[in-house]
């Protein structure tokens, strides 16, 4: 499943992507990649989600989402995002907040992606709603952006009680 994404990403970045303008978007990017990789490392011992695959291990299917699949989610949703009107914003992030769960609701439902710990699709759906709303703000202030995520993210280890704080 993860090279049918990665394919269908690549696809839908060339055709509408903002190529031109990547580096406008390259600290959004960067954003989005370190709070996957401070995820991997917070939950290593207790993790909420993992991703299985019969062709390349977990960790690699996270690399590949990180580097490949992240960035072309930048590079099509912010561009087009900025030029939305404030109700057209909401729906935007609606949309992709419906598609990326339903991504992975079919992860879950075809065992790509396995949920542990107390995670569930209520969750997911709340975490990816933050997550394309933390994008919009880390494209306008960063250090918000940061201060929002560092605040999401003690929230998610206390909640859950992950190890990292202890």
């Amino acid at each position: 499943m993860i090279l049918i994404l990665v394919c269908i990403f690549i696809l839908a970045c060339y055709k509408w992507g903002d190529w031109k303008n990547w580096k406008s978007y390259y600290s959004t990017i960067l954003f989005l990649i370190a709070g996957d990789f401070i995820y991997s490392f917070v939950s290593a011992a207790k993790p909420l989600w993992r991703y299985n695959s019969t062709i390349v291990s977990g960790t690699i299917t996270g690399l590949i989402l990180s580097i490949i699949i992240y960035p072309c989610t930048v590079l099509i949703f912010l561009p087009t995002f900025v030029n939305s009107g404030k109700m057209n914003k909401f729906l935007y992030i609606t949309i992709w907040v419906c598609g990326f769960f339903g991504l992975e609701y079919l992860g879950v439902k075809f065992y790509y992606l396995s949920y542990f710990n107390g995670w569930c699709y209520a969750y997911s759906f709340i975490f990816d709603s933050i997550l394309f709303i933390l994008l919009v703000v880390h494209q306008k202030s960063p250090p918000l952006a940061w201060l929002f995520s560092f605040i999401v993210g003690v929230s998610i280890t206390l909640w859950f009680n992950l190890p990292a704080l202890y």
